[in-house]
């Protein structure tokens, strides 16, 4: 199983609607890198193909807007789902 990573941000970017998708190939990830390329702007520089079990998600630190404190999580980590969202308190 691989992941497309951006080297800049180590998030994990894919083509599709799954924001963390595995490739079963390595060359699925490579033509899926191929298409971002052609697509999204990205150049080959910018995307690395890494095994998922190689694959350490980067922690950011934000703050829970509820009681203020820090907390680390991961980059991958969607916006409605970090206590530092408003949208997560309000569900």
């Amino acid at each position: 199983m691989f992941y497309i990573v951006a080297r800049g941000t180590g998030m994990i970017v894919t083509d599709g609607p799954h924001k963390t998708r595995a490739y079963k190939t390595f060359g699925a990830a490579r033509a899926t890198r191929t298409r971002l390329c052609n697509k999204a702007g990205y150049s080959v520089a910018d995307l690395s193909i890494v095994d998922t079990q190689h694959y350490k998600p980067r922690m950011v630190e934000r703050v829970n807007i509820m009681t203020g404190e820090k907390f680390e999580e991961d980059v991958n980590t969607p916006h409605f789902c970090s206590p530092s969202s408003e949208s997560f308190w309000s569900m």
